[in-house]
């Protein structure tokens, strides 16, 4: 990683306080949603949480550590992703294994996301990063099998969505060529590299925004959104720093990125705290001070703006309930993933 400034005072306590409040906001989470071993969406409706409804919380337990080591830290987000490890599925795609979106799943399922298995593996590999533990290595290999194997469409390219397969998209995609970069940097097999050139030459040539840049979510849709974007900056500085691939990508996509998302970010808390995550992660890599600077911007306002009279952060970041669901786990898991590694950038 570059070498940063040491962070200003203030900035420190900006820290303590927020590894503080991920500390008490993950104990608080067990308190309202616990339901049957896991997790519930809504406290008091039965059923348990999908994937992508607590891997926003997997990232604040990765965070939690990253940006304060501790050995209760590491054994806490040990526990998380064993407990993950509850989604994987080795039926799936006639015995390929995954993760099945539903936790607890077996056998081939109505619909099963591939982004899902991207962002999940994205999570395992940080608690491989962390603890060390070949166990969520492997987890973020399956992650990255299933994606890639059983949801590429052999003749037109591109990673479905979900296995209905009526739609590319970008959620996929991204998620799965910064999962192959990671693992390639993981010493995991030059396979992985492979596959990452191969994802990003299909999403350049087909889901790249033109008037803005940006990848979109659908091909021809024109809609960008936050954390399509941050994956694949990081994909594209780790590659250039360890392959001297995509160099001539970094600086205009970051300028492209920022034009965007420089500011207080306004789509859905689940959306921007993943941007936040992978933005991070490209400021680890180049100590980028604008990206920092979004980091602790959009953090101060989580803390100001997004916790309810009940003490859960789930408001939207400007205080609005506009485009959230009340009560919802992942809401709150996103604050709590953007809190962690606004303080992970602080510390670095």
């Amino acid at each position: 990683a570059t070498s940063q400034a040491a962070p200003a005072p203030a900035d420190k306590a900006l820290r303590a306080q927020l590894v503080q409040d991920v500390e008490s906001g993950i104990k608080a989470v067990g308190a309202r949603w616990g339901w049957s071993g896991w997790y519930q969406d809504i406290h008091g409706v039965p059923g348990w949480s999908s994937i992508w409804d607590t891997v926003q919380l997997f990232e604040a337990y990765a965070g939690l550590e990253a940006a304060a080591p501790s050995t209760r830290h590491r054994n806490m987000l040990v526990w998380f992703g064993a407990k993950s490890e509850g989604y994987a599925n080795p039926d799936l795609d006639h015995g390929l294994g995954g993760f099945s979106t539903g936790y607890a799943g077996r056998g081939d399922q109505g619909t099963t996301w591939y982004d899902d298995n991207g962002w999940l593996g994205l999570a395992f590999f940080d608690a491989y990063q962390e603890t060390h533990l070949a166990r969520f290595l492997h987890d973020a290999e399956s992650a990255f099998r299933f994606a890639y194997a059983a949801g590429w469409d052999p003749v037109h390219g591109g990673i479905w969505w979900n296995s209905k397969r009526t739609v590319k998209c970008a959620e996929s995609v991204n998620t799965t060529a910064l999962l192959a970069v990671l693992l390639y940097e993981a010493h995991a097999g030059a396979s992985y590299l492979t596959a990452a050139k191969r994802l990003i030459a299909w999403a350049d040539a087909n889901l790249v925004d033109q008037a803005s840049g940006l990848y979109e979510n659908h091909p021809g849709s024109h809609v960008t959104i936050s954390y399509l974007e941050s994956p694949m900056l990081s994909a594209f500085i780790r590659l250039c720093n360890g392959q001297h691939l995509y160099c001539s990508r970094v600086t205009s996509f970051t300028a492209a990125m920022l034009k965007a998302y420089g500011g207080a970010l306004h789509q859905v808390p689940q959306y921007d705290a993943m941007y936040l995550r992978y933005a991070v992660d490209a400021y680890q890599l180049t100590g980028a001070p604008r990206v920092y600077d979004i980091a602790v911007r959009n953090a101060q306002q989580i803390e100001q703006n997004a916790v309810d009279q009940d003490g859960y952060y789930l408001r939207a970041w400007d205080g609005s309930m506009t485009s959230i669901a009340p009560g919802l786990i992942s809401v709150n898991g996103a604050a709590l993933e953007a809190l962690a590694w606004t303080a992970v950038a602080i510390h670095t």
